[in-house]
C-alpha cells in the first residue's frame, strides 16, 4: 500500500531479518539512500562517496537518520509518520541544516522516509539514532566513503563487513 511520499506501508526489510544482527547489516548496507534536491534525487550508498550530494549540499560531515521501524520492526505508517515528524522537530531544534531522504531495498521495494544532516558529527549521529530507537545511521566525512554505524554491539563470530562500524 502506498501513502504520501511514496513510502511503503511497512518498513525497509523483510522483517525475517530484524532478529539477525548480521543480516540486518548487510541489508541496511546494501540498500539505497536517495537524498531529495527539489525535482531530482541523488543515490548514494555504504562505501561510496557521495561526492554529487556533497557539492550540493555543503558540510564538513553527514548523517543519515531515520526514526522509521523503532527496533527494526514494521510499524504502521502514521506511527512512523509522526516519528519522522519528531526526528524533524529535532533536528530543526538543533540548528541542524537537513535534506528529505529515503532509504530503499535495492529493487526498490520497502522505502521508508529519513532525513540528511549536514554538520551532525557521527557520535552526535549516533545518539540521535539512538534516541529513535534505530538500529543503524549513516555516518560520513566530506570526501570520504559513507559508513553505516549499527547501534549494538558486533555479535559473536560476526563476520566482518566493509564500511560497517558496530557501536556498542
Amino acid at each position: 500500500m502506498e501513502t504520501d511520499g511514496g513510502m511503503s506501508d511497512h518498513g525497509t526489510q523483510d522483517d525475517t531479518t530484524q532478529d539477525d544482527p548480521i543480516a540486518l547489516a548487510r541489508a541496511f548496507a546494501a540498500a539505497r539512500y536517495c537524498v531529495e534536491f527539489g525535482e531530482t534525487a541523488l543515490e548514494l550508498g555504504v562505501g561510496e562517496r557521495a561526492a554529487e550530494v556533497e557539492a550540493r549540499f555543503p558540510a564538513s560531515m553527514y548523517a543519515f537518520v531515520t526514526a522509521w521501524n523503532p527496533a527494526a520492526e514494521s510499524q504502521p505508517v502514521r506511527d512512523n509518520a509522526e516519528a519522522d515528524d519528531a526526528l524533524a522537530a529535532h533536528i530543526a531544534a538543533l540548528g541542524a541544516e537537513c535534506r528529505r531522504t529515503w532509504a530503499q531495498a535495492p529493487d526498490g521495494a520497502y522505502r521508508e522516509a529519513g532525513w540528511l544532516i549536514g554538520g551532525l558529527d557521527a557520535d552526535r549521529a549516533d545518539a540521535l539514532g539512538r534516541e529513535f530507537g534505530q538500529a543503524g545511521v549513516l555516518a560520513w566525512l566530506t570526501g570520504e566513503p559513507v559508513r553505516l554505524h549499527m547501534l549494538m554491539p558486533k555479535p559473536p563470530g560476526g563476520a566482518d563487513l566493509p564500511d560497517v562500524d558496530w557501536i556498542e
